[in-house]
């Protein structure tokens, strides 16, 4: 069964002038139908009003649908009765940090929500142990998180959600006001809760390099999905990338430029090594 499924999901914005009045309908999501499985670490990609951070509160039933299914865990998000258990499946990661930590103390903050779930004392701490580490933040749990970099208050922000021992974390842009290191560290965090400890990622961005590892892509534009596939089958079609106003890493520009110029290379070339291995370097 799969963690997360959408079946053409539609979802509408109405904005209202002073006296209540519609004065405009926008269709932010339009028949949107994807699905992820457990385990896989699955990108939503899209420029700026493309749909995709609307398509991502609908994941853990922040919005409900207008129109078509959203089930999480074989759940239906519409479904008053299912929103708890929806939330605790799938937990959700936002942009500003600044609005998810609330603690005055790092390891206090991460242990919220267990503690709210009514979690044992002794095992809230070991999930607070557990979580920390497995962001590589554990050295911090003493410090206040205004201490703490952009980065590391979002990878705390993270510890803060997988404490809940979520099945799935949905992070709305969660490197879009960092620097480009402390992009990398969350990055590096996101993965690495992927590839060890087995939880299922869907990352919304708009930084194409944050989705080279991902097992599946999907690409929004104007509230539909425009291109899925995985990394290389994205990366191999630059101009049509380029057509939805998304930035192609500088390495597949070098290769595709390399190829028009008539020097056999495959399709989808994503990372400098393989650029590389491919020229014989």
């Amino acid at each position: 069964m799969n963690i997360i499924e959408t079946k053409d999901l539609t979802y509408e914005y109405v904005r209202r002038d002073d006296q209540g009045n519609i004065e405009g309908i926008v269709k932010a999501v339009d028949g949107v139908s994807i699905s992820v499985e457990p385990g896989q670490f699955v990108a939503i990609l899209g420029h700026n009003g493309s749909g995709k951070s609307t398509l991502a509160k609908h994941l853990n039933a922040i919005l409900k649908p207008g129109e078509g299914t959203v089930w999480v865990d074989g759940m239906d998000t519409a479904d008053e009765s299912n929103l708890w258990d929806v939330r605790q499946r799938a937990g959700m990661v936002f942009q500003n940090p600044d609005n998810q930590i609330i603690g005055q103390v790092v390891e206090e903050d991460v242990g919220f929500g267990p503690e709210n779930m009514g979690v044992p004392t002794k095992e809230i701490w070991e999930r607070v142990e557990e979580s920390l580490r497995a962001v590589g933040m554990y050295m911090y749990r003493k410090d206040s998180p205004n201490k703490l970099s952009g980065g590391q208050k979002q990878r705390v922000s993270i510890a803060g959600v997988f404490a809940m021992h979520p099945k799935c974390i949905v992070l709305d842009e969660p490197t879009a006001m960092l620097d480009p290191s402390g992009r990398k560290d969350v990055i590096c965090a996101i993965r690495g809760l992927n590839d060890v400890e087995g939880v299922t990622v869907i990352l919304i961005t708009h930084y194409m390099e944050e989705i080279i590892h991902a097992d599946k892509v999907f690409i929004m534009d104007d509230g539909k999905v425009a291109m899925q596939g995985t990394p290389k089958e994205i990366f191999s079609q630059v101009e049509k990338l380029q057509e939805l106003r998304l930035n192609v890493p500088q390495v597949t520009l070098l290769a595709e430029a390399l190829k028009q110029r008539g020097i056999a290379l495959p399709d989808g070339i994503v990372t400098k090594e393989e650029l590389a291995e491919a020229l014989g370097l």
